[in-house]
């Protein structure tokens, strides 16, 4: 057995319940952001047991934890939506297009399905733990420098910003991994460079999700001139965050190409 692993398992038990819990009470922004983080977590756990076990073995817990990620992931995506419109002050737009009510509703559907969820967690942890238990420390081992193979051959060739995203899972993978070693310090070379560039395409994909958001609504088709105002004033916006974000990814990946370059 993997003390570490096994610690960090249990730690992320112990995080799920907590924040479901707090969300259930609280339907706050906080522990919904902390809940998808310990799911993310989990998630990573099922894919390193997917990899050293059969896959097929893990699918059936894989998909009723996605549906729990994709449902809180909706409720995520208008709270950050709702974020970014109240910093810059764009009343009119969410007081007609994302009033606080339909974020209500929302919550209220997800907490509403909580039990239901709480025994999918109860599910997992039943599922997994005997894997987390008899595995090795050095299938750990084995299955970080597998991830930091991959990573390091996507950076020797150019990455397409279609490709950033998946790039984003692949360095969090790999960074949650680190974790499961008892001296991570020696897996984690770069470490703090590539936690810098998943943040940034993080920061990136979510003001691409606003836009596509923003776009979906038609609100470019009002005829209410405020609305109208408030709609080119968020687009200008919107366009220059997101080239500011990609001028930053572009410079900070071509960084890391370099240092990859020079260690082959």
């Amino acid at each position: 057995m993997n003390d570490t692993l096994h610690k960090f398992h249990s730690l992320r038990v112990k995080n799920l319940f907590n924040y479901i819990h707090e969300f259930q009470l609280t339907g706050k922004e906080v522990p919904l952001h902390d809940l998808r983080v310990e799911m993310k977590k989990y998630k990573s756990l099922i894919k390193f047991l997917s990899f050293v076990y059969r896959k097929q073995k893990f699918k059936k817990i894989s998909l009723k934890l996605k549906y729990v990620f994709q449902h809180s992931g909706e409720i995520r995506e208008y709270q950050i939506l709702q974020n970014w419109l109240d910093k810059n002050q764009l009343k009119h737009i969410t007081s007609l297009y994302f009033p606080e009510t339909q974020l209500n509703e929302m919550t209220e559907s997800f907490r509403h399905k909580i039990a239901e969820y709480k025994k999918t967690f109860e599910e997992a942890v039943r599922f997994c733990a005997p894997y987390i238990e008899d595995t090795n420390i050095i299938l750990c081992e084995q299955y970080i420098t597998v991830l930091r193979s991959k990573l390091e051959k996507l950076f020797v060739k150019k990455i397409h910003r279609s490709d950033w995203h998946e790039l984003r899972k692949l360095i969090k993978q790999w960074m949650y991994a680190t974790n499961w070693m008892p001296d991570s310090a020696e897996y984690n070379s770069g470490y703090s460079q590539f936690n810098k560039l998943q943040e940034m395409i993080g920061g990136w994909h979510d003001l691409e999700l606003i836009k596509e958001t923003l776009s979906a609504k038609q609100i470019y088709l009002s005829i209410d001139v405020t609305v109208q105002k408030e709609f080119a004033q968020a687009w200008e916006k919107l366009n220059h965050s997101i080239r500011t974000k990609e001028k930053q990814i572009k410079e900070l990946l071509e960084t890391i190409q370099s240092g990859v370059e020079s260690n082959h």
